[in-house]
């Protein structure tokens, strides 16, 4: 099994039954009456549940986000070619999801961006490129794939410029790289207490209320959130680093929290899988 790849997908094809649910209140009730991991996108729980967004209609047991998707695409296509540019990435990107490509789903913003500067530049059109400064967990699936992969942080960064041109990715690049490395040697609170020095100054003092304050809910309302912005989901997947010790924990406690909860999952996934046992059950029904 992969090292990073595949924990990383099966808890985002984990939670995709209940992303982009952002009605706690909901999914807490819910998760008395039946489990939220693995299960089909309802519409019925999208209606009921205020706010929502139904974005993953066709999906199947097992299936990831487009996130996901853009991992998969990303780790076969560099796999064995260190070299893979941020051209190549932004072409892998294009042919996959433009217009009539094979992708069929939901696209975000930065990916509309990325397709109407392509197409705009394909065509000789003379219109300004769309800036490209987004702040979704996007920017770190070349990450994960240079974990897998073993490029480095710096192939990772080349590539996240494909979205954005925030320099915090680059330092939570190397903050997660401490939190990987020594995450079976250390006490979880130590060894997040230490990894805040290597944050962006700007989010020190959320990542530290994150392992200090005791209401999950009055710490997402002052100090993150749980939409898919870093400035909302790293705090909050520093919370559940912190709170949770087992894989099968993580992902249950981080859908029950909604909102980005598949994107969220993907970083954390890679993470506990270091440390913790993957269900089998879970495995099975992601391979199939």
């Amino acid at each position: 099994m992969k090292k990073y790849i595949n924990p990383a997908l099966i808890a985002n094809a984990a939670s995709l039954g209940f992303h982009w649910i952002y009605d706690m209140d909901f999914l807490e009730e819910l998760a008395k009456k039946q489990s939220l991991v693995f299960q089909l996108p309802s519409l019925e729980h999208y209606s009921q549940a205020k706010p929502s967004f139904f974005a993953y209609p066709y999906a199947k047991i097992g299936d990831v986000t487009t996130q996901g998707m853009f991992l998969r695409w990303l780790y076969e296509a560099a796999k064995g070619n260190p070299e893979f540019s941020i051209e190549d990435y932004r072409n892998l990107i294009f042919e996959q999801t433009k217009p009539g490509g094979p992708y069929v789903g939901y696209i975000e913003t930065y990916n509309h961006t990325l397709i109407i500067n392509a197409i705009s530049s394909k065509l000789r059109l003379s219109l300004p490129p769309l800036p490209v400064s987004d702040d979704h967990l996007v920017g770190f699936v070349p990450y994960l794939a240079s974990k897998e992969l073993g490029y480095g942080n710096d192939w990772a960064w080349n590539l996240a410029k494909v979205f954005t041109d925030k320099e915090e990715y680059r330092q939570f690049f190397e903050m997660f790289d401490y939190i990987i490395e020594n995450i079976a040697r250390l006490p979880r609170l130590e060894l997040l207490t230490n990894a805040i020095e290597l944050a962006p100054e700007s989010y020190q003092e959320k990542l530290s209320m994150a392992l200090t304050m005791e209401d999950t809910r009055a710490f997402i309302k002052q100090y993150a959130g749980i939409a898919c912005h870093i400035p909302q989901s790293v705090p909050l997947i520093f919370r559940i680093l912190n709170q949770c010790e087992s894989y099968q924990d993580m992902v249950e406690t981080n859908v029950r929290l909604g909102g980005a909860s598949g994107e969220r999952a993907m970083l954390l996934g890679a993470i506990f899988a270091q440390v913790s046992e993957i269900p089998q059950d879970w495995i099975d029904k992601f391979e199939r």
